[in-house]
This record gives C-alpha cells, sequence and structure tokens, in this order.
C-alpha cells in the first residue's frame, strides 16, 4: 500500500511538473526581451511575439471565445455591432487648421547634388533634384544610350534609385545582388553575396569615413541592416562580426547621422545602430499599443508602416518620415478613433528622443490613403522669406507643406464634413482633408461625368455598369452596394516628387486610376461578431483601358511658394489609341521623376516602356525613347570625366504587372544616356 502512495505521489509531481513546464513554455513563447526601447517596457508579452503555431491555434479559440461571451451578454459590445450611424448635419460643412502666422526662417542649408548622389533620392533632404546642367533643355533631343547592363538569368521588379560616387553606380539588381557598375562603359566591377529579392528594396546610401578610409554601403535586407566595403563588395567583418545587423523589417533607404545609421523599421520604431560597430544604440516605438476591446474585439491598429521612405535635418538632429494606412483596407471596425500617427508624417527629435510633432492626412483611413512617398526637405519663399519646410506629395494627390519645426500647415489645410458609415461597427471621421491650396496634382473625387470611352458603344456599357455604384467625398463603404473611387494606387506613390531648392519647384508623376472596390461579410459560424472582407480592382474596359476621361497618368509642376499648379502634361501613351487620333491620355505609371538645374524632368515608369525627358518650364517632350522593360525606378544622373550622364533601372513593374499583364514584362537592365558626341 505504502508502495502505491509512493507512485501516485510520484504521478502528481510529474503530473504538476508537466503543468509547470507548459505553463513556462507558453510564457517563454509569448515573452520578448528588447532593452534598448526608450519608451516602453523592455519586457513585453503578446501574441505577435509567439512562434509556435499550436499557440496561435489555442489563442484564436480563446480569443473568439472571449469575443462571444462579451457580445452575447455585455450591451456596450453588443450595441457596437448594431449601431448604424444616421445623417447629423449639425457640424459645419467645412473647418480649417488655419496656416501658421510664425515661419521658422531657413538656416540656409539645403544640400545639393552635383558630380555625385551618394543617397538614394539623392541625399538626406531626399529633393532628388541635380544641379547639374550640361544636359539641358537647348540640347536634351541630341541624347543617346551610352551603355547598358543586363543580367538575363535574373529578373526582377527593382525599385531603388541607383547611387553613384565618382563614376561608380552602386544599385541593387534582380536576382538579389548588389552590384558596382562602371558609369562610364556600364562593365561590372563587382557582385555582392546573393540577398533576398527585396535587397536594397527602396534605395541605398554611401558613406565613407575620413579616418578609416573605408567606403561603407549600408542598406538593409528585409530584417537584416548590411554594411559592405564599396571597394568590392565584400561584407565588413567589424560591423557585428559578419557585416549584419538583426533589425525590424525595413524597406527604405537608413540615413546616417553622427556615426549612427537610422532605420524606421514595420515594427513601427525608429532603431539606430553605431556605424561601424553595428552595436544597437536605441529604439523608439512611434505608435501606442491599444489593448482595450471594442465590441468584444481587441483593438488592432496593425499597419501604420513606414515604407514610402525617411529625411534627415541633420543640423537641427530631426528625422522626419511618412507612414502607411492601418490595416485593414476597407474595414476600421477594430480600430475606433482617428489612428494617430497613421497616415502621417511625423518628425522625431533625436537627440530627445522623442516625437516633435505628427502630422495626419486621413483620419481613421479605410481608403488605402497611405502617405507613400519620401518626405522631402527644402525651402520656399513666404513674406519675402525663406523659410524651412517638409513636404510630401500623397496618394490623394494633396501637397503637405508643413513648418519643419512645428509640423503647422504652411497654407490653411480646409477640412470638409465626411459621410458617416453604413457599415455596422464602422465608426468614420467627422472630417476629412478638402484641400484648395496647394491645388491637388490629381482626381480625388470621383463624378459620374468621369466616366468615358474612346468608343461610344463602349460608354454606354460602362454607364450601365457602373449605374448604381456609391461614390463620393471619402466615401464609406457598404455591403449592399460596391463603390468608384480614385487614389488606390495614388495620386503620388513611392517615388514621390522632384524639388528644386533655388525656386521652390516640384515636379511629381502622378497616377488618375478608377477603383471598384467593396466589403463583404464573411460567414463564420463560429463567431457572432460581423467579419469582413476588402475587394478591389481596377475599373478597365474589355481591352484593358481605363473608363474615365483622360489624363491617365500626368507629370505636374508645382509651384510651392504659392501652393499652385504652373503645368501638368499626360505622361505615357497607348500605341493604339494615339493610331486613333486620340490625343495623348498618360498611363498609369510607376518609375518616378528627377528634374535637374538644365531645365529638364527626366520621367519614366509608364505602361508604353518609354524614358521622356521633359523642358521643366513648360512641360514639353524634348527626348523619348522606347525601353527594353518599363522603367522601375527614378533616374538618377552624375558628371563623370566631364560628362553627364543619366542612368535608370529598366525592368517592368511587379504593381503595375498585376493590373496590365498583357503589357508588362519582367527584365533586369541598367540604361545610361549621354549626349551624343
Amino acid at each position: 500500500m505504502k508502495f502505491l502512495k509512493k507512485i501516485n505521489k510520484n504521478k502528481k509531481k510529474i503530473f504538476l511538473f508537466l503543468i509547470l513546464y507548459i505553463f513556462y513554455w507558453i510564457f517563454k513563447d509569448y515573452k520578448k526581451i528588447d532593452i534598448y526601447f526608450v519608451n516602453q517596457s523592455k519586457v513585453t508579452y503578446d501574441i505577435k511575439n509567439v512562434n509556435s503555431n499550436f499557440l496561435k491555434k489555442i489563442h484564436r479559440l480563446y480569443n473568439q471565445t472571449i469575443e462571444n461571451i462579451l457580445v452575447s451578454y455585455f450591451e456596450t459590445h453588443k450595441n457596437y455591432w448594431n449601431l448604424v450611424e444616421g445623417k447629423d448635419d449639425k457640424f459645419p460643412e467645412y473647418k480649417f487648421v488655419e496656416r501658421k502666422k510664425k515661419l521658422t526662417v531657413s538656416n540656409g542649408i539645403n544640400p545639393i547634388n552635383t558630380n555625385n548622389w551618394e543617397r538614394s533620392h539623392g541625399n538626406n533632404f531626399s529633393n532628388r533634384f541635380s544641379n547639374l546642367k550640361k544636359i539641358n533643355n537647348k540640347n536634351a533631343s541630341n541624347l543617346e544610350i551610352a551603355w547598358t547592363f543586363e543580367m538575363k538569368e535574373h529578373k526582377g521588379d527593382i525599385q531603388a534609385n541607383p547611387i553613384i560616387v565618382d563614376g561608380i553606380i552602386y544599385t541593387p539588381i534582380a536576382g538579389g545582388y548588389i552590384v558596382a557598375i562602371d558609369g562610364k562603359s556600364g562593365k561590372l566591377i563587382w557582385k555582392s553575396d546573393k540577398f533576398t529579392s527585396s535587397v536594397a528594396r527602396r534605395g541605398l546610401v554611401y558613406h565613407k569615413n575620413q579616418d578609416d578610409k573605408i567606403p561603407r554601403l549600408i542598406f538593409s535586407n528585409r530584417e537584416r541592416l548590411i554594411s559592405l566595403n564599396a571597394d568590392n563588395g565584400k561584407f565588413i567583418k567589424s560591423f557585428d562580426g559578419d557585416g549584419q545587423v538583426r533589425t525590424g523589417l525595413n524597406v527604405t533607404t537608413p540615413v546616417i547621422y553622427k556615426d549612427n545609421i537610422i532605420i524606421v523599421t514595420w515594427d513601427r520604431a525608429i532603431e539606430v545602430y553605431d556605424l561601424y560597430s553595428g552595436k544597437t544604440k536605441w529604439k523608439f516605438k512611434y505608435l501606442k499599443e491599444i489593448s482595450k476591446r471594442y465590441g468584444g474585439k481587441k483593438f488592432n491598429n496593425d499597419g501604420s508602416n513606414s515604407w514610402g521612405g525617411i529625411s534627415l535635418d541633420e543640423n537641427r538632429g530631426i528625422l522626419y518620415f511618412t507612414t502607411g494606412n492601418p490595416h485593414y483596407y476597407f474595414d476600421g471596425t477594430q480600430r475606433p478613433g482617428s489612428n494617430p500617427n497613421s497616415c502621417s508624417l511625423i518628425a522625431i527629435d533625436l537627440e530627445k528622443k522623442k516625437i516633435l510633432w505628427s502630422f495626419q492626412e486621413t483620419s481613421h483611413d479605410i481608403w488605402n490613403s497611405d502617405l507613400p512617398a519620401p518626405p522631402i526637405l527644402t525651402s520656399i519663399t513666404k513674406n519675402n522669406k525663406k523659410i524651412d519646410v517638409v513636404v510630401t506629395p500623397t496618394k490623394r494627390s494633396n501637397t503637405l507643406i508643413l513648418d519643419r519645426i512645428t509640423g503647422e500647415p504652411i497654407f490653411d489645410f480646409r477640412l470638409r464634413k465626411a459621410p458617416k458609415s453604413k457599415l455596422p461597427g464602422e465608426k468614420t471621421s467627422r472630417y476629412q482633408p478638402d484641400l484648395e491650396i496647394p491645388e491637388p496634382f490629381g482626381r480625388n473625387i470621383f463624378k459620374k461625368d468621369d466616366l468615358w470611352s474612346y468608343d461610344l458603344g463602349y460608354q454606354k456599357e460602362i454607364n450601365k455598369k457602373y449605374k448604381n455604384f456609391n461614390f463620393g467625398f471619402y466615401e464609406p463603404y457598404s455591403l449592399q452596394k460596391k463603390t468608384l473611387q480614385y487614389n488606390f494606387n495614388g495620386g503620388a506613390e513611392w517615388m514621390g516628387g522632384s524639388i528644386d531648392h533655388a525656386k521652390g519647384i516640384m515636379y511629381v508623376t502622378s497616377n488618375n486610376t478608377l477603383w471598384e472596390t467593396g466589403i463583404t461579410e464573411i460567414e463564420d459560424n463560429k463567431s457572432l461578431i460581423p467579419n469582413y472582407s476588402s475587394n478591389f480592382t481596377r475599373a478597365l474596359d474589355i481591352n484593358g483601358y481605363p473608363v474615365i476621361k483622360p489624363p491617365w497618368g500626368s507629370l505636374t509642376a508645382l509651384n510651392l511658394n504659392d501652393g499652385k499648379i504652373i503645368w501638368q502634361v499626360p505622361f505615357g501613351e497607348f500605341d493604339y489609341l494615339k493610331k486613333l487620333g486620340i490625343p495623348k491620355t498618360g498611363t498609369e505609371n510607376f518609375g518616378g521623376v528627377t528634374a535637374t538645374a538644365g531645365n529638364i524632368a527626366i520621367a519614366t515608369g509608364t505602361l508604353d516602356k518609354k524614358v521622356y525627358v521633359f523642358d521643366s518650364k513648360n512641360g514639353e517632350i524634348l527626348f523619348q525613347k522606347k525601353l527594353p522593360f518599363i522603367g522601375s525606378a527614378p533616374p538618377s544622373t552624375y558628371l563623370y570625366e566631364g560628362e553627364q550622364y543619366f542612368v535608370l533601372h529598366s525592368s517592368g513593374g511587379s504593381t503595375l504587372k498585376k493590373g496590365y499583364p498583357n503589357l508588362v514584362e519582367d527584365g533586369n537592365v541598367l540604361i545610361a544616356f549621354k549626349l551624343k558626341e
């Protein structure tokens, strides 16, 4: 009997040990330790930290049980889904964020690009404008291809603006490599080890220290920060032992500040690393975590990632970056409120390690209205004084021009009363931006008379098809009808703009593309809470042309000093429509524009596979050349041995391929142009 009792006692001990071990295992998987954050706990517990698929399934089951209990027995959570907001006209139609009265006088420090191009988008100000003028509006018609570089064994979409130092081009290419190419001959100097296909996705930066004389290339490879020797493409081993540091996911070009590398990651965080050792210095979360439940569901504000770009005012120690939309596309039911710091331009004081200011364009975004473009630092003239500003063109074809120190708008920022939600659980914001100045450079509100076709027969079908669709100013989504909207793929996109510091002019490529969008309810017998799914597609006719009046793509010159458009021209064309005698329509485009002091604007990315050189004074086409593949990133320009070149990637385009699969091929060509001898 004593023996049996002893066995039972041991069984209990083993059982207790197993229970404790399981809890320890769960506890350990939920836990994440990061000692470098300056504005949150060093230890966090979250389902996002969990690696075990089994635990994720258990968590989903537990979470769904809690949701069902809350909406079944608690009126607050139940009513969250029952309430459909009605019309309310007691608020005024418009209100304004008044323009700043006391402006930050310029310190006169605006970096320019001449012979070299040491960071993607030109420099830390990201203004992507060159002061070179050997190629100009008087001789641009005499351009020719100087050389091409191609690796036929690899194909893929390259979105990085190449950098050039002392006549050597550094850039990612398809296949996951970084290469160095002779800027005069186009010959390969070296090729790096293989990285992922998204290596240096939106750019890289060159840095040479005067002490150790090592030229460094700094870029991200998704969750790795890489330091290569620019002389040979080899890892710099002193950088964390093997030339790479583990980071949060990052796709944008780093900046270098006081011997530190700064990136902004998809952990919604600024991360700072030592330029030489790779040692982590500090991290800062820019998005507040919310643990409340609404309608039974946990608050979910995933998204708001920085994927457009970052810029640096080194003299003032301020970092600027733009953020994307909060998830999910058309469903904001899990994230009531304005969702601060999403769809925003944010300034970080790097010395005080805090947010200096944040300015949001679209509040509680459910329309995919990211701020996709890099912020550009420049100066404009107001009241006969030069003032320092930060500028970003947006998907909604607006241009945010804010005081660089305070983040306040330079022009009155007009807000208009927006429609209320028609979706159970959705609570849209009362007001949304409706700007007059700066003038929008594209369409952002669909109207019925926008529908169009080059063929009257098609036009009748188009009018019939879209007769019962919803549309309008920030029109919310409905389960009953689909919605027609602009701006899902821009306005402006991740290429952003090119700004002439001296004149205060921005050149920007943009899209006028109409989208069919909708939201449907997903049947889920296990949940008492509505679950929604978003759907979207380009509104094209049976031949693949947009169903709206042209232009479908534009290049615009905007005077930042007064907010007025100087000129705007269609960007790109379709050969078939051209043969029919239809004036140039423009096309959807994802390449970008780079302007120069030679009064030219070099632009690419259109469906016609061309590179265009425009007269930046009036938008006249001076030169055009068909490329092997669609231009997929903004051009760069440089001076080598007294001769000016411009270079660009011709590799297709993943975004365009989804909408126009018959027109877009993947490639891997780098092409340089120069004047004929």
